[in-house]
């Protein structure tokens, strides 16, 4: 565990040391440790992001509904873009857990919205919001592709499929069939990913074939 580097990255200096140990502690160490696990300051750093990108969101996009705007918060608060931030990765570089801990964007994402919990509870509300403007503004203030391209999939077929045809080091392909024919392929890091992207290109394909874009 480090913390000083920790507070480096957050740009602040916890008074009480406790809170941010227990934020860079994974539950695993309870079964070696009866020190404090970040599971409670996880809940409320979860609440606390969700929470300050609304209101960015709200303040920024004032021509879009609440469809819209839940869509872009989702962009942005979801594990997977959570994982990729520069403060996630160097936050769980901080952190303890048991060897062999799976590593995966649920481990990014707790970590980070750990220490946004922490920050709230040592330093107050204001410190917290600082702490998430400065590592997820870049992503609120880009306007993310906020559309729910998968959900857009199902509207347009009533009958389709996700297959994936290549699972290698390098990444995921995945085809879409729609009644048994290929429409579109995509790729990304997980299967997850790659059907998003997969589901992306099927829709602006079916709307360029259709003259909308």
């Amino acid at each position: 565990m480090n913390i000083l580097k920790a507070e480096e990255i957050t740009g602040y200096v916890f008074k009480d040391k406790a809170i941010i140990a227990a934020a860079l502690t994974h539950p695993s160490m309870s079964t070696v440790s009866e020190a404090e696990n970040y599971d409670r300051l996880e809940f409320l750093g979860d609440s606390i992001l969700g929470a300050v990108v609304s209101e960015r969101l709200y303040a920024l996009y004032q021509d879009s509904d609440a469809g819209e705007l839940t869509n872009m918060r989702k962009a942005i608060v979801s594990k997977e873009p959570i994982s990729r931030l520069g403060a996630a990765v160097e936050l769980l570089k901080c952190s303890d857990s048991m060897p062999n801990t799976p590593l995966n964007a649920k481990r990014y994402c707790d970590v980070y919205e750990a220490v946004i919990g922490a920050l709230c509870v040592d330093g107050g509300l204001s410190v917290a919001r600082e702490f998430v403007l400065k590592t997820a503004g870049d992503a609120i203030n880009s306007h993310p592709d906020y559309r729910d391209y998968k959900s857009e999939v199902n509207e347009l077929y009533d009958k389709y499929e996700y297959r994936v045809i290549s699972d290698t080091e390098e990444g995921v392909t995945v085809e879409l069939e729609v009644h048994g024919k290929t429409i579109a392929e995509g790729k990304g890091s997980s299967k997850k990913a790659a059907e998003k992207d997969c589901a992306k290109n099927a829709v602006i394909l079916f709307h360029s074939s259709a003259g909308k874009a």
